[in-house]
């Protein structure tokens, strides 16, 4: 495990019900969000594992896409971030999948994301407690440690594409 004190097991003040299937996944779709510099107009979703097989039960697909809107764990308005895609004009869908060849670990997503001409590919781990790592950017190995409510602005200008897009169909 990658906890570095009590409060990383404690977990966030969050909307539930499970830090490592909301609190962590609303921070990738946050990274991903600060990444393209606002909401996706397009986004796939590929949940590994043990996201695959509990999703809807646990939330995690409305937290990806509560974090992919700019949400913030403790943000009430999670619980309908389905509707709030719509709202948005937010055009998504699941795909599932049985283990990730990127990563070994059971809370794994890999999200494609487009907003206006970039499009970018991160994979991401709910870890527990809140926390959660990008594992991948746009096909590199990558080591990124997220921590709910953390301000992602620093990280995410050091991993932003410059000069060229990422491209890949959605």
């Amino acid at each position: 495990m990658e906890f570095q004190s009590c409060f990383d097991i404690i977990g966030p003040i969050m909307v539930g019900p499970s830090s490592s299937h909301t609190a962590g996944v609303v921070s990738i779709g946050k990274f991903i969000h600060e990444l393209l510099g606002g909401c996706p107009e397009e986004a796939k979703i590929v949940f590994y594992d043990s996201f695959a097989e509990t999703y809807q039960g646990h939330g995690t697909d409305k937290a990806l896409l509560g974090g992919l809107l700019g949400m913030d764990t403790d943000d009430t308005r999670i619980k309908h971030s389905l509707e709030w895609a719509k709202e948005y004009g937010m055009q998504y869908h699941f795909e599932f999948e049985d283990a990730c060849v990127y990563y070994d670990h059971p809370n794994t997503t890999i999200v494609t994301a487009k907003c206006r001409d970039c499009v970018v590919k991160v994979g991401g781990a709910s870890l527990g407690g809140g926390l959660s790592k990008i594992f991948m950017i746009n096909g590199e190995i990558v080591d990124v440690r997220l921590s709910a409510g953390d301000d992602f602005s620093s990280l995410v200008s050091h991993y932003q594409p410059r000069g060229k897009v990422f491209m890949e169909a959605i």
